[in-house]
Parts: structure tokens; sequence; C-alpha cells
């Protein structure tokens, strides 16, 4: 083989190699990126159930719009 064909050669395995290591680092940002997703969803949810109203509260409002009579506005 020519200089030319080894040196391109060795650019293509370069090239490729460079690729691989590339795509491997690409696929663990990811996967942290989606565990760091998953946590703040979690958290997101425990604050979001902590805020719900009980049911009894919700019955007794309920009720109390159950008793007002229903006006048109005109």
């Amino acid at each position: 083989m020519t200089l030319v064909e080894t040196f391109l050669f060795l650019m293509i395995i370069v090239t490729l190699l460079n690729g691989l290591i590339f795509f491997r680092k690409l696929i663990k940002l990811q996967k942290k990126n989606n565990e760091l997703l998953e946590k703040l969803l979690e958290k997101e949810r425990s604050e979001d159930a902590s805020s719900a109203m009980p049911h009894a509260e919700i019955e007794k409002l309920r009720t109390e719009f159950m008793k007002t009579p229903y006006e048109r506005k005109r």
C-alpha cells in the first residue's frame, strides 16, 4: 500500500473510534439526564400529593355549593 492509502485507512479507523467513543459518552449522559428527570418528577409528585385537599373538605364544599340555588346571570 502506498503512503496515502495507509494514511486514509488510518484516518477511517480513527474516525470510527472517535464516533464510538462519542456515542458511548452521549448514551451515558442521556441515562444520567433521564435519572435526574425521574428524580424531579418524583419530587413534584410527592409535593402535589401533600398539597391535595382532604376528602372531607371537598365533600363539605360540595354540599355548600349544592345548597345554594343556581341563578342565571343576565
